[in-house]
């Protein structure tokens, strides 16, 4: 272990033991060596709740004897810091404590010190050693030679801590900044001393490390860090005095006015005794009053009696009152209904009006409908008569085609057909005077009996052409058995 690391080290022991004593004395009880006297859990635990202000719920061993004992108290300490105070333990066990494990403790004490001592300072717009730094440059403004930019050269002449002892001490004859200045090395002894006597900081660094600048910076922020809360503390004090001296002060002012209102209340009672003697003299010298009372008793139940007569009155008046508003809201409630019955007809008469408005634009919708539909069917009628037409033409020159092949049938086969007369002419003037479709069916039935006509005209010349072919083949027959 390097010197540095020892000299932080011995800081954290000193301060750390300041710190669990100051907690701990309230509890009657104490640490000597941090690094054994936290080893049961016990100390540990009764820390916490008074650094949290809150309850260890699971309960733990009073007074553990065995290892096992020790680490449970001390595992339900560490879970406490985990799930209460939200603060991350890495690396650390209840079985660190148990077997003193020096450097794990400090850590831990490190790690709770700087959440809710380092973590906690906030200055202006700054926190935690940013926030503690700037407090110092704040507190100590305006004095002669302090100027503090950063913690590793800023203290090392000591007249930081002399100027925040000089801020915390009122008088001037005890302590005065102007007066103490000297060399670094009796500026920070002075300082030190002072504020162990006057601030209850204990002396946690040594003059020459920090005058070389080897002391470690966290004993530093550590050490600054018990001015800030020194300033505070102070501040909290005063807070409390003022309070008690306001407490004071109004408490005096009550005893005064109950003093007054003590003597009030013995005059009251003079007086009451005054007024029960003229009372009873006056009962005395006028026994008559009695008579009186008992006549003004008797006038009283008379009137009592009035009283009842008009209450029941009364009630059979409200009665009457309240069958009216009755009869009057069953009238209200008619007249509403008959005025829900009246929307509800509107409604009916609107939704008919609609139903009406929508009849006749179906009706429209409809003839407009059927208008195309007629229009169409035309356009398809003058498709169709169209067709017809081409159909009849067609007609028309294939029954000329079947007069042209009928004259071609009947010649022989060395004549000629004339293809150039017009048959179609001779044809139309016969169904001239028909209807179109008169001449259609005339065409069709022409066509059909001329088209029968035909086909047996081509079986006979079928029939023919077979012949004459068999009689050719006969004379070739013969004339090869000629020749041969």
């Amino acid at each position: 272990m390097s010197d540095k690391e020892r000299s932080w080290e011995i800081v954290q022991i000193k301060a750390f033991t300041a710190w669990l004593n100051g907690y701990l004395d309230k509890r009657e009880m104490h640490v000597t060596d941090i690094k054994s006297d936290l080893n049961d859990g016990t100390r540990l635990i009764n820390f916490l709740e008074m650094l949290t202000s809150k309850k260890v719920k699971t309960r733990y061993s009073m007074k553990p004897k065995s290892r096992i004992e020790k680490i449970q108290n001390l595992h339900i300490g560490l879970t406490f810091c985990e799930k209460e105070v939200d603060v991350k333990l890495v690396g650390i066990g209840a079985e660190d404590f148990v077997d003193n494990n020096l450097k794990m403790i400090l850590g831990f004490l490190w790690t709770m010190y700087k959440k809710f001592r380092i973590q906690t300072i906030k200055h202006e717009d700054k926190s935690s050693e940013e926030g503690l730094i700037l407090w110092v440059k704040k507190t100590t403004e305006g004095y002669n030679g302090v100027n503090i930019t950063n913690y590793k050269n800023s203290f090392r002449d000591g007249l930081p801590f002399l100027a925040l002892c000089d801020k915390f001490i009122d008088d001037k004859a005890v302590f005065n900044y102007d007066t103490t200045k000297s060399d670094a090395a009796t500026n920070l002894a002075t300082a030190f001393e002072t504020a162990e006597k006057s601030m209850g900081i204990p002396k946690l660094l040594e003059a020459q490390e920090v005058i070389s600048g080897d002391v470690d910076e966290r004993s530093l922020v550590l050490y600054i860090s018990l001015y800030f809360h020194a300033f505070v503390a102070r501040q909290q004090q005063r807070g409390v005095e003022e309070e008690k001296a306001r407490l004071a002060e109004k408490m005096k002012g009550l005893e005064g006015s109950l003093e007054a209102r003590a003597q009030m209340a013995a005059e009251l009672s003079e007086e009451n005794a005054k007024l029960r003697q003229e009372l009873a003299e006056l009962k005395e010298k006028d026994s008559y009053l009695e008579e009186k009372v008992e006549v003004l008793k008797q006038l009283l139940e008379q009137e009592n009696e009035e009283k009842e007569e008009m209450e029941k009155a009364r009630q059979a008046l409200q009665k009457d009152l309240d069958d009216l508003r009755a009869e009057l809201e069953n009238e209200k409630r008619k007249a509403q209904q008959l005025h829900e019955n009246k929307l509800q007809l509107e409604q009916q008469v609107t939704g008919l009006e609609g139903q009406v408005v929508q009849l006749k634009t179906n009706v429209e919708q409809k003839e407009t409908d059927r208008k195309k539909e007629l229009d169409e069917q035309s356009k398809k009628n003058r498709v169709e008569i169209a067709g017809l037409g081409i159909l009849k033409k067609n007609l028309e020159e294939h029954v000329e085609d079947l007069h042209r092949w009928e004259k071609f049938l009947d010649i022989s086969e060395d004549g000629e057909v004339d293809f150039t007369g017009e048959v179609r002419p001779q044809i139309l003037s016969e169904i001239s005077k028909e209807t179109w479709e008169e001449q259609l069916n005339y065409l069709a039935k022409k066509l059909e009996k001329e088209n029968g006509e035909l086909v047996n005209m081509l079986k006979v010349k079928e029939a023919e052409a077979k012949a004459k072919k068999a009689n050719e083949k006969k004379k070739r027959e013969r004339q090869q058995k000629q020749d041969n």
